[in-house]
């Protein structure tokens, strides 16, 4: 079983197009060959403005007000995004247009219902945070926490099982019945919520029909629990954090970014989801941006381990001034599985290589950590390029294969064999600069390295390597000898003379 929280900002229509409540405007739409008023700000409400005016009845009445046409795709994608900003509190959320938010929050006893009350109060000042007045309401089903919310204006937690009374002193308008079956309650002397629920299911559906019936049972505490989608978003998180005042201080800096953070990996929680890479955007008060990136080998979202790293790199950059604003943004967020390391061998770690190598880049470079790339080249120690390392991070679109590099022939033949191994590798992976000149008796029968006289035991050649006559002209012999110790070396003769190129790992 779960409760229901609903954050309702009555501002939010007008709070998001740029006007205060002081500011004297409308939100219109176009209705009955006429602009007529959806929403308006406090201060015009005060002077007399109502939803369903004309705009030009609007002006008559207050001459200053401003008219803001209704943008109801824009509306709904900001409240929307609002619902994202709360997945910290739940997983489970939905919108609820035109300005409110609904979350499945778990059932507490009556002994824990200071914990109901604290929540309230984080959501409160969270919307309040982010830019929205808001009520919070907690209740057993959202159609009675949202009617509370909107008609009492007052932040509570309703005690289970006591949504009936809480509704009780609520106008008829409170749920929202037709035009129709409102006029007729109130010929009855309906007035209120209450009055209403102490007619007989009987006689209501007898009267009212499916909408009366459905009202009525909401007026007595059984409002449908409707269960919410887990939250998903396919585009980049950010989060947005307005600051109240200048901070130029690490600490309080921290202090904030660590708040955003476990706001940030809750929602990748919610979505199943983690992130490699973590950007931050200091907006100063000069109006002037500062950068800060971070990389993971392997995707997380633990906040205690983003924070660290964090503090790292906040530790080493000076501030050009204070900060007004703080971005936060995993750009690269991918599906999340946890893996758990052999309880035998704790060094088992598939992750450890990225781990190393993102580490060792954020901190000294991108270019500090590289891998070699072949590239066509007669001179074996020219035949390949330092490149920068990376390694892809799973996803779900398929851009971690295409960043493999890997493809697969589109000859017939090669498909019908089912893509075999690659041959074995032609050179070796250790190459020495430069290559080391060394004695060998005829007929490589033996060779002089680390000071000392080794037996080659197997020897496979000579492998011709000739070209670059545009440049030095390149004439070798190379061997691949294995020799009475084990190790494979590549060996070369140039002129006569024997040299020691590289050596086999295995």
């Amino acid at each position: 079983m779960f409760r229901y929280l609903v954050a309702h900002s009555p501002t939010f229509r007008l709070d998001r197009c740029g006007w205060s409540p002081r500011d004297l405007a409308a939100l219109v739409t176009e209705e009955k060959s006429a602009l007529r008023v959806l929403a308006c700000t406090q201060a015009a409400a005060k002077s007399g403005i109502r939803k369903g005016m004309s705009i030009s009845a609007a002006r008559a009445r207050l001459p200053g007000i401003q008219a803001e046409m209704w943008d109801q795709g824009g509306e709904v994608d900001d409240l929307t995004q609002l619902t994202s900003q709360l997945t910290r509190v739940s997983p489970n959320l939905a919108p609820l247009p035109p300005d409110s938010v609904v979350a499945e929050v778990s059932r507490m006893p009556e002994s824990r219902g200071g914990q109901e009350r604290a929540l309230v109060e984080r959501v409160r000042i969270r919307m309040n945070q982010l830019g929205h007045a808001c009520v919070v309401v907690i209740a057993d089903d959202p159609s009675t926490a949202q009617a509370v919310a909107t008609w009492q204006s007052l932040c509570r937690v309703i005690p289970p099982g006591d949504g009936a009374h809480a509704l009780a002193p609520l106008p008829l308008s409170a749920l929202s019945l037709p035009p129709a079956e409102q006029v007729l309650l109130r010929e009855l002397g309906l007035t209120t919520i209450g009055a209403f629920a102490s007619l007989s299911p009987a006689a209501v559906s007898g009267r009212l029909g499916p909408l009366g019936v459905a009202a009525h049972t909401m007026a007595r505490g059984n409002g449908p629990t409707p269960t919410l989608p887990t939250w998903t978003e396919d585009d980049p998180l950010t989060l947005v954090q307005d600051l109240p005042a200048p901070v130029s201080e690490l600490d309080a800096l921290i202090f904030i970014l660590s708040a955003q953070l476990r706001d940030a990996t809750a929602r990748l929680a919610a979505c199943s989801r983690g992130a490699t890479t973590l950007q931050v955007q200091l907006l100063l008060e000069s109006g002037a941006r500062q950068r800060i990136s971070l990389r993971r080998g392997a995707p997380t979202r633990d906040p205690d381990k983003m924070l660290r790293l964090l503090r790292d790199r906040l530790e080493n950059l000076k501030l050009a001034g204070p900060a007004v604003a703080v971005n936060i943004t995993f750009p690269d967020a991918a599906p999340f599985s946890s893996s758990q390391l052999c309880l035998q061998n704790a060094r088992q770690s598939p992750e450890a290589l990225n781990a190393i190598t993102a580490r060792l880049q954020d901190s000294l470079g991108g270019r500090s950590i590289l891998a070699a790339r072949a590239i066509a080249q007669h001179r074996p120690e020219s035949a390949w390029r330092p490149v920068p390392f990376y390694t892809p991070v799973p996803s779900s679109t398929g851009a971690a294969a295409r960043d493999l590099h890997t493809t697969h022939s589109a000859d017939p033949v090669h498909a019908w064999q089912g893509h075999p191994d690659p041959d074995p590798a032609q050179r070796p992976p250790i190459l020495l600069s430069p290559p080391q000149a060394v004695e060998v008796e005829p007929a490589l029968h033996a060779v002089r390295v680390d000071g000392r006289w080794q037996e080659v035991i197997e020897k496979i050649g000579p492998e011709r390597v000739e070209g670059e006559w545009w440049s030095r002209p390149l004439r070798r012999s190379y061997w691949r000898a294995r020799l009475q110790d084990g190790r494979v070396a590549w060996l070369y003769q140039e002129d006569e003379q024997w040299a020691l190129h590289g050596w086999w790992d295995r």
